[in-house]
């Protein structure tokens, strides 16, 4: 960056104070010019004239109106989550250099693939309960939208198999899984081991959130010119293995070792054809700002090796 464009950069920003920058913050989140004033215990006019000083510092509109009221602009839109986490930063930094966890409050979300999840969500509770015994804890199942949340502070973090589209998602390994296949006992082949041509005989029931395994059995049928056959798909385990009951469809999971189909009428054997997947911890970066998010990273690493002591073990 130039001399020039420092120094532009620098009288831009003296322009604005951490009031308005707060006040920017709110009112992207509520869209109401009312509704910000009473939350920061402003009057109308001074939170009109904040967004007028903003709007001249930034040289945005910021806020639209719309049919609906207040709607942010794209720019307002983008900059919002990291200057949220940066203000929640900067005052842990100035007020509570101390972080007591047990008095600390607030609300954390997480996205959790379904896959396998039912012991770590227990050990992930159980924890989050002791350490953490004021905040609160929302559990959302994996979607697709996952990146695109976690970019947008809708989720503070998420335990699945990482989808291709990362960008501005940080992502650290916690396991290595293989796979297996799943079908209901009354199956032709409950008692024959498939192998990678003859799994495509039979109809599929796909989970849609398993991106990495669709595309290998996609490419496993092209290898052996088969015609691969989708008969119901669902991002809820569930439904997906009830989909399975007695039929001769087949159905392919990460073999976590979890407890989920003893409460089905179905049978699994291993799938070798299909390579071992990662299932990854995912955030955006401003979730180790805060650190009562940091917190949480940990006792998510925790809960994850409580559950799976040695992390190598599903490699074995």
């Amino acid at each position: 960056m130039e001399k020039n464009e420092v120094h532009v950069s620098f009288h831009q920003l003296a322009t604005l104070d951490l009031k308005m920058l707060r006040t920017l913050v709110v009112l992207i989140e509520t869209k109401n010019v009312s509704r910000t004033a009473e939350l920061l215990d402003l009057q109308q006019s001074t939170v009109s004239y904040q967004l007028g000083k903003l709007r001249d510092a930034l040289d945005d509109p910021l806020l639209i109106r719309s049919g609906r009221g207040l709607e942010p602009s794209p720019y307002a839109s983008q900059i919002q989550p990291t200057l949220a986490a940066q203000l929640q930063s900067l005052d842990s930094l100035l007020f509570q250099s101390q972080f007591d966890a047990q008095t600390a409050t607030g609300t954390l979300r997480i996205a959790c693939h379904r896959n396998g999840s039912r012991n770590f969500i227990q050990a992930l509770l159980s924890r989050v309960k002791t350490q953490l015994p004021k905040v609160r804890l929302d559990v959302l199942d994996w979607s697709d939208q996952v990146p695109e949340m976690l970019r947008e502070s809708r989720l503070d973090f998420a335990i699945g198999f990482a989808p291709d589209n990362l960008s501005q998602v940080t992502t650290i390994p916690l396991v290595t899984v293989k796979y297996q296949v799943v079908m209901a006992t009354t199956h032709s082949s409950a008692r024959t081991p498939l192998d990678e041509k003859n799994i495509f005989d039979y109809p599929h029931v796909v989970i849609n959130t398993h991106e990495g395994v669709e595309r290998w059995l996609d490419y496993l049928a092209n290898k052996h010119q088969k015609e691969r056959s989708i008969c119901f798909s669902s991002s809820s385990m569930e439904f997906a293995t009830m989909a399975l009951s007695d039929t001769e469809r087949l159905m392919f999971v990460a073999d976590t070792r979890d407890d989920f189909f003893k409460q089905y009428d179905v049978m699994t054997q291993p799938a070798p054809y299909i390579p071992p997947q990662t299932v990854s911890l995912l955030f955006h970066e401003r979730a180790t700002l805060d650190p009562l998010r940091t917190h949480l990273k940990s006792i998510i690493e925790q809960a994850v090796l409580n559950v799976l002591p040695d992390k190598n073990q599903l490699e074995r």
